[in-house]
């Protein structure tokens, strides 16, 4: 496909989500309700904007990539001043002081006493810091931070991504996303891919300790090869569960049960909204482990709204054909699967099982006559089988018979 020129104002709507990490710390902060309007009139303007913004199919050329870094390098600034906030907030409540005399720094810098602000402060001041932490560290881990994990060309990108990561205590990810998902994709093997019938919660409740498990094969294998010992500071994983409790006891010791409360809070919402993300991007997708990962591996989503705010990850289906390639490059492969909708509204629809069964029952169906190979065909009808799904089931008996006359399975 022939690339075509983009202008600057284009880099704009991809830059819109640094906003969340920079002015969420400042809500926290300041307890502005300016800026919370605000930050809830951006959620609400994606909610309806995305449907109605349509799909971008076009391959651009983009002359200026190093605003696309510096962008996601901002963003993780933002993610630490966002941090530490919920943590200055926390430390007041449990105490009333200035923790880390970062109101006094605020005050020598922009002439705000912050302390009066939260004088009144209460349930409602404390929900909303721990949502826009939370919020802010899913997108600094699963959206900006998974582009970050794929620069491995850069120890820096590598470095913001995993600190990130453990801040919302997801240092796994940056192991088990590109060393592990990328290889089994689509397979039984994968902790990212939904079984056909299988709610996002049943997901959620089956990949949790499949996501530890497979980082610690990896990292127990990269290790092996190289002489190395697994239980030893050079274990990545280690050495971000070390991070992870520095974390917990930075909370512990600065914040008091009310800080260790809402962090957990923040940490389980982050860690849902993961698997609530991820969920869809393989739905049902069966993949022979032998075969090599392909377009028709993953759901293609071109929304303009989506690819703004995650990264360009809705051109799923070339990130896994090309992981290394950046977000601005992806191009829209549309002859593979496609989501019927955005990203959002699909997630939406997947906390809804019968809406998103209606949505991807005939996706499924689609998907198993037009997509998959011989040997998928078999695993697909496996899968349908045990879905639960009328639809799947039934679908289910017309594959058995084809597949038998085709000498595929045995009578």
């Amino acid at each position: 496909m022939e690339k075509k020129q983009t202008s600057l104002w284009m880099y704009i709507p991809y830059c819109v989500p640094m906003l969340v990490a920079i002015f969420g710390a400042q809500l926290v902060f300041f307890n502005s309700s300016i800026i919370g309007y605000g930050f809830l009139a951006l959620l609400a303007a994606v909610v309806i904007l995305e449907p109605l913004m349509g799909n971008d199919d076009e391959q651009w050329e983009w002359k200026h990539p190093n605003i696309f870094v510096g962008m996601m390098y901002l963003y993780a600034l933002g993610t630490f001043a966002t941090f530490l906030s919920f943590l200055w907030i926390m430390g007041h409540a449990n105490n009333g002081g200035d923790l880390f005399s970062m109101a006094a720094a605020i005050q020598a810098v922009s002439g705000v006493d912050i302390i009066p602000l939260h004088a009144e402060d209460g349930i409602l001041d404390y929900i909303v810091a721990t949502l826009i932490m939370g919020i802010t560290v899913s997108i600094g881990t699963v959206s900006i931070g998974h582009e970050l994990c794929h620069r491995t060309h850069e120890p820096v990108s590598i470095f913001l991504a995993r600190a990130m990561g453990t801040l919302g205590l997801f240092s796994y990810y940056a192991v088990e996303h590109p060393f592990g998902h990328h290889l089994t994709a689509g397979t039984p093997k994968d902790s990212s891919t939904a079984l056909r019938g299988e709610s996002v919660a049943q997901f959620a409740k089956r990949t949790f300790k499949q996501d530890y498990q497979i980082a610690w094969a990896i990292e127990e294998n990269r290790l092996d090869a190289l002489g190395l010992e697994t239980w030893s500071t050079q274990n990545r994983l280690l050495r971000g569960y070390a991070a992870e409790l520095a974390v917990v006891i930075l909370v512990a010791a600065t914040t008091g049960f009310i800080g260790l409360f809402f962090f957990a809070i923040a940490v389980l919402n982050g860690h849902w909204s993961y698997k609530l993300g991820v969920y869809g991007q393989h739905y049902g997708i069966t993949r022979a482990p032998d075969e090599r990962l392909s377009v028709h591996h993953s759901w293609g989503c071109t929304n303009r709204i989506t690819n703004w705010f995650v990264d360009g990850i809705g051109r799923h289906a070339d990130h896994h054909e090309v992981p290394e390639r950046e977000f601005w490059n992806l191009e829209a492969h549309l002859e593979g699967p496609q989501f019927a909708k955005g990203y959002f509204a699909s997630m939406a629809a997947a906390s809804i099982p019968s809406k998103w069964n209606k949505m991807m029952v005939p996706k499924l169906i689609e998907w198993d006559e037009k997509y998959a190979s011989p040997k998928e065909k078999v695993l697909a009808m496996e899968a349908n089988e045990a879905s639960g799904i009328p639809e799947l089931i039934e679908h289910a008996k017309k594959q058995r018979v084809e597949l038998t006359e085709a000498g595929m399975i045995a009578a």
